[in-house]
């Protein structure tokens, strides 16, 4: 049966009682599904509050990104701006617009996917809304988390502070070019599976928030565009330059191989491919060390890719490459 032939009603009710059966009996839910808009009681705290969009043909193609993976990708992408900001995720809203012609087994399976990735990073459901979308699906995501303590900005980095970036960065975009060109079907190798893993469900980084608690965290952005140009977003915002050591940037077998099989440069993937949700995090030199190891201890890879060397009025990111020479960076995702 299609949605359009359902019809609105019937498909929200048979949502509610989809999210009903796992989140509703939360004790600090106080209005759920069903009303104009659901209630949480908290204890008194800071709320960080971010929305994201994914829109068919702009950030994914239907023909290779599975309704499952579709809807984890969704809150998945928004719960790491809230971990980026310190935050721990509560709650989410996801919005969904449908052309109609989608079957039900394709929206029952959208949530599925949804559900299953908030489950794993203790985040509730409470709902959201489906319309009418006739040019394409289009999801939209609001995610709440709270904050103990100060958040954490893009503005506080400081001169001499250590550059440090979780996980693998570039393996998410080698794996939609597997996916754009057509070779998912034969990436059946484990290292090229992962990178289509990668694209299609991030894992965002929930555990890191546990460690920036034990230390001074001066400032940090979730790498969704790309490592170049998000750094440059942290430059900017604190006025610094940030120098990037090509040569301690790990660049994972994976990525080498599917760099292999695209036809892309690898180096090239790690600095700007995007889409990777990792951490891009500016931390005291002084604890640095004891820092990586900590996020090592709670299973998220770090490592030391740079420094930040100077102040600069436009905030700057230069990057020195394997034969000692630095260039200036640019290169990343933007919208317009």
């Amino acid at each position: 049966m299609k949605v359009k032939e359902i019809g609105e009603y019937p498909l929200v009710a048979r949502l509610c009682q989809q999210l009903e059966r796992v989140f509703g009996i939360d004790k600090r839910v106080v209005v759920g599904l069903g009303d104009d808009a659901s209630v949480l009681e908290l204890k008194e705290t800071k709320l960080v509050l971010t929305i994201d969009t994914q829109i068919e043909d702009v950030h994914f193609r239907r023909r290779w990104m599975p309704p499952f993976e579709l809807g984890w990708k969704s809150v998945a992408i928004s719960i790491s701006d809230v971990v980026a900001m310190g935050g721990k995720p509560v709650a989410a809203l996801l919005a969904i617009g449908l052309t109609g012609d989608e079957t039900v087994s394709f929206v029952d399976k959208f949530y599925e996917g949804a559900i299953a990735l908030c489950q794993s990073t203790k985040t509730l459901l409470l709902g959201g809304d489906t319309a009418r979308s006739p040019n394409g699906l289009m999801v939209s995501s609001v995610v709440v988390g709270v904050l103990e303590g100060e958040p954490i900005k893009r503005s506080g980095v400081q001169v001499g502070d250590s550059i440090v970036v979780t996980g693998f960065v570039g393996e998410a975009s080698a794996g939609f070019w597997l996916l754009e060109q057509g070779k998912g079907e034969i990436a059946t190798s484990p290292p090229l599976h992962h990178c289509i893993e990668r694209f299609r469900k991030p894992e965002p980084r929930v555990n890191a928030v546990q460690v920036f608690r034990s230390f001074q965290i001066h400032a940090a952005i979730d790498i969704s565009d790309g490592l170049v140009i998000d750094a440059q977003r942290i430059a900017m915002a604190s006025n610094v330059q940030i120098l990037l050591d090509f040569t301690k940037l790990p660049l994972s077998q994976a990525l080498l191989e599917a760099a292999k099989i695209t036809g892309k440069d690898a180096l090239s993937l790690a600095l700007t491919g995007g889409e990777d949700y990792e951490l891009l995090l500016s931390v005291p030199p002084s604890v640095v060390t004891e820092f990586c190891q900590a996020m090592e201890t709670a299973g998220i890879p770090a490592h030391q890719i740079g420094k930040v060397i100077a102040r600069h009025d436009e905030g700057q990111v230069l990057g020195r490459h394997s034969d000692g020479t630095i260039s200036s960076l640019q290169g990343g995702f933007q919208h317009f």
